[in-house]
């Protein structure tokens, strides 16, 4: 029965993609201004991670909950630092359509970014061993093949993901304009902005 792991995976990755965060609005923002494959090749980076942590959950390493749970608020306070350079990044750029470049190298950086931002909040594992466990799937650790196709799943569902909301950013971005592309940026620098914040200020006196 494991291709029916591979549907419960991509259900599952779709559902986990699907809540609005800064990746989202990166993605969006990307697409938007620079087209869908932009946009979507960000997005994977995003969806590695979400592969990555729904692997750990159902090869049954939610033994790591002991360490993700010592060290989270320092991730969290790391991505809610890099989200808030970003930002600023965003807020204080001065944009021009026949500026744009949309570049391989341009590409795989920011899936890189995405990656590692997606990657700062680890506790993302025992949501995927919540959802495992409420829906009796809790121990298909003990068949690597289920863990396979559930794994694999997950990423392909959060791939389609970014393939959806690319394509219509984009489609919603066509013949913008430099003075929209500064508005696209305005909004963006402000949603990320209170997702740094919040990131920072909520852990930030587990620190102190």
């Amino acid at each position: 029965m494991s291709p029916v792991y591979l549907l419960w995976g991509m259900l599952i990755g779709l559902v986990m993609a699907a809540h609005i965060g800064p990746v989202n609005i990166i993605c969006i923002r990307r697409a938007l201004t620079k087209g869908p494959k932009n946009g979507f090749v960000v997005g994977t980076g995003a969806a590695f991670a979400d592969g990555l942590f729904g692997a750990l959950a159902a090869f049954g390493l939610a033994g790591l909950t002991t360490f993700i749970e010592e060290f989270n608020v320092w991730f969290q306070v790391i991505g809610g630092i890099a989200l808030i350079v970003i930002a600023l990044k965003l807020w204080f750029s001065h944009p021009h359509i026949d500026d744009i470049r949309d570049t391989y190298k341009d590409r795989i950086k920011a899936a890189i970014g995405t990656f590692l931002l997606t990657m700062s909040n680890p506790l993302t594992v025992l949501g995927f061993v919540a959802i495992f466990v409420s829906m009796g799937l809790g121990e298909m650790g003990n068949n690597y093949f289920n863990a396979s196709f559930i794994s694999l799943g997950i990423f392909i569902g959060s791939c389609l993901w970014w393939a959806i909301i690319s394509n219509v950013s984009a489609k919603i971005g066509k013949g913008i304009t430099d003075k929209g592309l500064e508005k696209i940026n305005k909004i963006s620098a402000v949603i990320i902005m209170l997702f740094g914040l919040s990131a920072f200020i909520k852990n930030l006196s587990f620190l102190l």
